[in-house]
């Protein structure tokens, strides 16, 4: 008997595909979108809060030119102002500050009328500090930067380095102190000083009062005029320049040591481009160098005072008269 073949079954079943994986990268991708758009609705958020001289003064901060070459009454500044740099980068000139070798003959580049005087510990000078300034005149390239650095000092210690510049330029040193979005120098709209302003001053007045060198102060305001007309941006910049150098002046600065003041309102803005700026609200002061106040003193009619002549070149003078040659006769003999 035969046996028949069996049936072959085939069942066809359909193929699911594949499940990928579960990875983080998704997360990854979200967290970042999301901390992008966070930080796209704040900045929305800080430009819809913000006037339009603050969006000015935040935009000038994110390209990184707050600051501009502006011009100083009555000098131009123009032309190539030195500008100092306190990071300890190479300036165009050598240092003035002395070396810490002893001995005269080793002091550096140190200038002799620069040398503290006294006698404790001396070292390179014959003062207790070797790099103490000295009062008096500050002429030279070098002498100027040294009292920048000076100044910077005293600027830091009252922590105002942002609101105020320091140059160096041919006139002298030059201070600018500026408004900026944290810090208005006077309260808007009047001459009333605000206390760290004042407490800069009156921390300049001790380095200042050792310089002989006269002094130019003037105030400055930006473009956003009055709505009267019997007070101006004339009177406002004129009378912050003033109550600046009262403070100066109850601070150590002599009387005569400040040779003009003026209010220059918003002629010589310091941001060119933007005349409404807070750093245009602002008191300059400049250190003169005597070619400076000399020029100075031409253009206003001032006398042109003629330096005192030194120690030395009155005794050489003396020590001159006193050699003449003399007669072998008496005169009264020549006379017969």
């Amino acid at each position: 008997m035969a046996l028949k073949p069996e049936a072959i079954i085939i069942k066809r079943k359909r193929r699911g595909k594949a499940h990928a994986a579960h990875g983080g990268a998704w997360k990854v991708a979200f967290a970042d979108f999301t901390l992008a758009m966070m930080a796209f609705f704040m900045v929305l958020w800080i430009i819809q809060i913000a006037d339009q001289q603050e969006r000015t003064v935040i935009a000038q901060h994110i390209q990184g030119d707050l600051f501009e070459s502006g011009s100083i009454n009555p000098f131009d500044l123009s032309s190539s102002p030195s500008m100092l740099d306190f990071e300890g980068q190479m300036t165009i000139q050598e240092a003035v500050i002395p070396t810490a070798s002893t001995g005269a003959g080793i002091r550096g580049p140190a200038l002799h009328n620069q040398i503290p005087e006294g006698t404790k510990d001396a070292k390179a000078g014959r003062g207790p500090e070797l790099n103490a300034m000295v009062p008096g005149k500050f002429e030279t390239q070098a002498q100027l930067e040294l009292l920048a650095r000076e100044i910077d000092r005293v600027i830091e210690d009252v922590s105002m380095t942002a609101n105020v510049k320091l140059q160096v330029v041919p006139q002298g040193v030059r201070i600018l102190m500026h408004d900026n979005i944290n810090r208005f120098m006077f309260t808007r709209g009047s001459a009333e000083m605000k206390p760290y302003f004042e407490d800069l001053l009156m921390a300049l007045g001790p380095v200042l009062s050792k310089v002989e060198n006269k002094m130019s102060i003037s105030g400055h305001t930006d473009s956003t005029p009055f709505a009267g007309k019997t007070f101006t941006n004339w009177e406002l910049s004129s009378k912050r320049a003033l109550l600046a150098r009262r403070v100066l002046e109850y601070a150590g600065v002599e009387n005569n040591q400040v040779i003009q003041v003026t209010g220059m309102a918003d002629q010589a803005p310091y941001v060119v481009h933007d005349p409404a700026a807070a750093a245009n609200r602002r008191i300059e002061m400049i250190i003169m160098t005597t070619d400076a106040e000399t020029q100075l003193r031409q253009m206003t009619g001032l006398p042109v005072e003629k330096p005192a002549p030194s120690k030395e070149l009155i005794d050489a003078k003396k020590l001159a008269e006193a050699n003449q040659p003399r007669s072998r006769y008496p005169e009264s003999w020549t006379k017969q």
